[in-house]
């Protein structure tokens, strides 16, 4: 079941964050910033989280959120899903969510960004199955080796479906 995040949900969200091996300290920090964000600050439209919860469990996270200064244009600044849950649709669940809140929103475009490292080969595989383009590749931009990938997907509206979205 994909559902808001609640306050209750926040230290499960970050130890599951810690438990996939893939994110710095410095990148969990980040997400709980945005996390009490949105815990805190209910009013806000920049932020929005979701967990997928199984039997009482927290299986996966997604944060998005409107693209600032955009009209249409949302980021995906967190998908994630537990290690216990990977390979189960979890994620996949979570980015048609994405896609869903986007058009609900009349967004037309989803955006994501990992890095190139070898550790996010797996992340990157997702975008790709899940048909985002890769849209640019910025070298050396999180540190000399490693490479900003940014990824959209185009969100078809409600009225248009692009041939082989369905």
């Amino acid at each position: 079941m994909i559902r808001e995040l609640a306050r209750s949900d926040k230290d499960e969200v970050i130890s599951m964050l810690r438990a996939t091996n893939n994110f710095s300290e410095a990148e969990i920090a980040i997400a709980e910033e945005l996390i009490d964000i949105c815990i805190e600050k209910a009013t806000q439209e920049d932020y929005y989280a979701f967990v997928f919860e199984i039997d009482g469990r927290i299986a996966g996270f997604l944060l998005v959120g409107p693209t600032p200064a955009t009209v249409g244009t949302y980021d995906m600044y967190w998908i994630a899903a537990h290690p216990d849950f990977q390979g189960r649709g979890i994620a996949q669940a979570l980015d048609e969510y994405a896609v869903r809140f986007v058009r609900e929103r009349n967004g037309y475009l989803l955006i994501a960004e990992t890095s190139s490292q070898p550790s996010y080969a797996r992340t990157r595989a997702f975008y790709q199955k899940q048909r985002y383009d890769e849209l640019a590749r910025i070298a050396d931009y999180y540190k000399p080796g490693d490479d900003l990938i940014l990824y959209g997907k185009r969100v078809p509206s409600t009225e248009y479906r692009v041939p082989g979205t369905e």
